[in-house]
């Protein structure tokens, strides 16, 4: 609360000039134990069995191979697509491919039931409260796409695919410490740069986009994510601080 108080944190739609929050998905909406341990850990423990079952992983092992070389694997052309993804997961490489690969085995996953999307409890209030004053939210996370609507089309708070105007990942918009990656994303929704507010869990993402020109940059504070020592960003630990 006294940060709220204190800092410049652009409390919505008190200032008017914020058209769209962008906000990311681990350590913002979403907990980042439940990536790590849930997605991934889906990912990495059915891993083979997924491989060995469907002969359309096939067509990601060029970009893996090339992802794997680049990051120093000297064996990449006797690996298996199971032994290229584990790989590159034990790396946290960001690569096409891989999140392609996880895409889809993680649609199995929740359209199975075996996973359901976490979400912290203040983000669907503050979805609502956006749609109702008119401001635009999308989402803009690393994570594939089809990932992102999984995740928030099977959450524990129900489809929440419809609130989100957009969904933004490294294929469509680039590397999020990119400041490039935001001025595409402003051009993508064609407003400019100072009408969007981002919110992010990583300092270094919050620089990028404030060299692309972004209006607002926020950083969020939730339990488990990596402490931060020093920031000149405002910091906020509910989404719902933004609704002014």
């Amino acid at each position: 609360t006294a940060n709220v108080r204190s800092s410049s944190i652009p409390l919505l739609p008190r200032d008017t000039a914020y058209k769209v929050v962008l906000l990311d998905i681990e350590g913002c909406t979403t907990s980042i134990d439940f990536v790590k341990n849930e997605l991934f850990g889906y990912a990495r423990t059915h891993m083979q069995t997924y491989c060995d079952t469907h002969d359309d992983v096939q067509h990601l092992r060029n970009g893996l191979m090339e992802d794997v070389q680049a990051h120093g694997g000297g064996n990449y052309n006797n690996m298996s697509v199971p032994e290229l993804s584990l790989y590159l997961m034990d790396r946290d490489v960001k690569s096409l491919s891989l999140k392609q690969l996880q895409g889809d085995m993680w649609k199995t996953a929740f359209e199975n039931n075996q996973v359901k999307g976490h979400v912290y409890a203040d983000f669907l209030p503050m979805l609502q409260w956006m749609k109702q004053n008119n401001i635009s939210v999308s989402i803009y996370s690393s994570g594939s796409v089809q990932a992102q609507k999984l995740l928030f089309g099977h959450s524990i708070a129900g489809n929440l695919v419809d609130y989100m105007d957009s969904h933004f990942d490294i294929g469509n918009a680039g590397s999020k410490k990119e400041a490039s990656s935001y001025s595409t994303i402003a051009k993508t929704l064609n407003v400019e740069p100072r009408s969007i507010c981002f919110v992010s869990d990583i300092v270094a993402e919050l620089d990028a986009a404030r060299n692309a020109g972004i209006g607002g940059t926020v950083l969020s504070i939730r339990p488990g994510n990596a402490p931060v020592t020093t920031t000149t960003y405002p910091m906020i630990h509910s989404l719902l601080q933004l609704c002014g």
